[in-house]
């Protein structure tokens, strides 16, 4: 793949985090959104779609970065791992909550706020 192969924002992209190798000088995700004159999810959803095209990009909790030797790239990946690890609990929870959770949650503050009344 060529740079000239991928969307003017995309390329953008790349061009930005060129200036920005080694996880030492990772740019945060709204400071980059900010320079290219975009949204920080539409910077998220572009650099999506760059590891899908086989862009390695790194991100930790400093921001985003190219990385220059494999431990970089392994601490981006472990923050990747723990952000997918996070989501399936999520959805895994919202899968087996029950639909009336709320109300039964309540419960035991209602009949709390009944005896102290």
């Amino acid at each position: 793949m060529k740079i000239t192969d991928l969307q003017t924002l995309d390329q953008n992209i790349i061009k930005s985090l060129s200036e920005h190798r080694g996880i030492d000088r990772a740019v945060k995700g709204r400071i980059l959104a900010q320079t290219l004159d975009i949204d920080f999810r539409t910077l998220q959803s572009r650099i999506e779609y760059l590891h899908k095209q086989g862009c390695a990009i790194g991100s930790i909790d400093n921001g985003y970065f190219i990385p220059v030797n494999e431990a970089e790239r392994r601490a981006g990946i472990i923050k990747k791992q723990r952000t997918g690890i996070a989501i399936n609990n999520a959805v895994n929870g919202y899968t087996l909550a029950e639909l009336d959770w709320i109300d039964q949650i309540l419960e035991g503050e209602n009949d709390r706020v009944r005896k102290t009344t």
